[in-house]
């Protein structure tokens, strides 16, 4: 018998930034993102049944077989005792293709990994706490994949006083003011090339890093006021904490024991226009950074035809691309 499901996940940009892991894809601080809507992995699980003995896995990237990032979710789905023995029964073959472009800015590995636990929870018919779950199971395959489940606004990570937050799944926020359900996401690409360092590697230097704790708490403490500044609609309060974070992340990276840097010079130019143009014109823009050089300018849509004039006249020259999303719902199945 076979069977198909075909699901589409975003990716998503993290506002208060998660770096530095312990157990199995724990934690080491709370972390907030804003899903995004056009970029997405779309992905098609078929399964036929076999025994055992014959049953093979392919994995099939923009109609090419990728052999590497197969094996790498094959190791996965063997790990997961909800998966593994409908893997041994089946001839699986797995199509995907993602909305985005490699190396821009854009977690790859979150939304594929958010496809890849859905596609097989439905397929395998978990039903209870479907979507708990299903952030459960994608954080065990990248932790960010966790908070691709749910939109437009997404915690990990356990909080006091806040609650359901939980280390081991993500939820959705559920305050979220009028001034933050139209969030732009304008995507800056400052460099098309892979990262130098890798997000695993980063991670693991959060270990012995000097300023860890330090790190973990104000990342815990952007976490509980980033919630209520979504509720109160807070744009001054929302802009510190996301640029604060931001910086501390890549801070982290130049002050660690292997220190390394992945800001570009160009990377610097927009940071500073963006705040010299949020200084003249007071309208509510923001910055964030992924782990690289590449920019995200946040703003909500009431000031998008000047924030769009801007980038053309003043940010452009910097970039080799840009791509222009906005905040999403989650994943869904097609």
């Amino acid at each position: 018998m076979k069977k198909s499901t075909k699901v589409r996940f975003p990716s998503n940009i993290a506002l208060v930034k998660y770096w530095g892991k312990h157990g199995n894809q724990l934690p080491m601080n709370a972390s907030l993102s804003l899903t995004l809507q056009h970029a997405y992995t779309e992905l098609e699980l078929e399964a036929i049944e076999k025994d055992g003995a014959d049953a093979t896995f392919e994995y099939f990237f923009e109609g090419v077989q990728n052999d590497a990032f197969g094996q790498r979710v094959l190791t996965y789905l063997q790990n997961q005792p909800e998966f593994a023995e409908f893997l041994h029964q089946h001839t699986i073959k797995i199509n995907s293709h993602n909305s985005f472009p490699h190396s821009t800015g854009i977690a790859s590995s979150a939304s594929a990994f958010a496809a890849i636990a859905a596609a097989f929870a439905k397929t395998i018919g978990i039903t209870k706490n479907f979507s708990q779950e299903v952030s459960r199971l994608a954080r065990l395959g990248s932790g960010s994949a966790c908070r691709s489940i749910y939109g437009p606004f997404t915690s990990w990570g356990k909080l006091d006083g806040i609650d359901g937050t939980s280390d081991e799944y993500a939820s959705p926020v559920q305050h979220i003011h009028p001034n933050f359900q139209d969030m732009q996401d304008a995507i800056l690409i400052i460099e098309d090339t892979p990262k130098k360092v890798s997000s695993s590697v980063g991670h693991g230097l959060m270990k012995n890093h000097p300023f860890a704790e330090a790190r973990f708490k104000q990342a815990n403490q952007h976490c509980i006021e980033m919630f209520s500044t979504l509720e109160r609609g807070d744009f001054e309060q929302f802009i510190g904490i996301v640029e604060r974070e931001a910086l501390s992340l890549h801070a982290m990276m130049m002050t660690s024991e292997a220190y390394y840097l992945l800001i570009r010079p160009n990377t610097i130019e927009v940071m500073e226009k963006v705040m010299q143009f949020r200084q003249e014109t007071q309208l509510p823009i923001c910055f964030t950074l992924d782990a690289g050089p590449n920019v995200h300018l946040l703003y909500p849509s009431s000031i998008q035809d000047k924030v769009l004039l801007f980038i053309a006249n003043e940010l452009k020259p910097f970039t080799k691309n840009i791509l222009y999303d906005r905040n999403g719902v989650g994943g869904i199945f097609l």
